[in-house]
């Protein structure tokens, strides 16, 4: 049996590149920094390997597991040591491979690289947009009321009541997680 695993960091981003038809998914939407094992789809589909045989999880890039290099590490070597087959489509190789811890470790230091040169440039973008005076930085706060904050965004409110989670209301409403803890907060 086939299952795929994939990380989007926002709700705005597309997760169908990272599902294959016919295979049952599990898709977090967080950060890369977020542990794998403190994911709430990672802890679904680590239940589900435990409950099903003969399953392999399909993951499209290391990067997806995580940007930090020791937690993909640690992720890949739970997987082995629990016999739990993981193939990574871009690399064309799964557990099995001899070469796959190598890759893996390779392919993870580049992810880490990755998310500090992004940082990096977003932090380079904002010194000169500052020293022009293009950048005053993010408003804080609203002036709405408690009560035009919840009727604005009345959805959220629909989708707590109903006991739905952040990620499962962020998903629903492709509102920021911010904006779902703050409403969550007013009721």
């Amino acid at each position: 049996m086939n299952v795929t695993y994939g990380r989007i960091s926002t709700a705005e981003q597309n997760e169908n590149r990272q599902t294959t038809k016919g295979f049952k998914s599990f898709i977090d939407t967080c950060s890369g920094s977020v542990p794998f094992m403190e994911r709430p789809k990672a802890k679904e589909l680590i239940k589900f390997l435990k409950n099903n045989d003969e399953v392999t999880v399909n993951i499209i890039a290391v990067d997806r597991l995580g940007r930090n290099t020791l937690d993909i590490l640690q992720t890949v070597q739970f997987f082995k040591a629990n016999n739990f087959n993981l193939r990574i489509e871009n690399l064309g190789m799964d557990t099995t491979s001899p070469f796959f811890d190598m890759m893996v470790s390779i392919m993870g230091t580049l992810a880490e690289q990755e998310k500090k040169t992004i940082a990096e440039r977003c932090k380079q973008g904002i010194e000169i947009a500052k020293a022009e005076g293009l950048y005053t930085g993010r408003k804080t706060g609203t002036k709405d009321t408690r009560k035009e904050t919840l009727e604005k965004h009345s959805d959220i409110v629909l989708c707590l009541q109903k006991n739905m989670n952040v990620t499962e209301t962020s998903k629903l409403t492709k509102k920021t997680r911010a904006t779902i803890y703050k409403v969550k907060a007013l009721m």
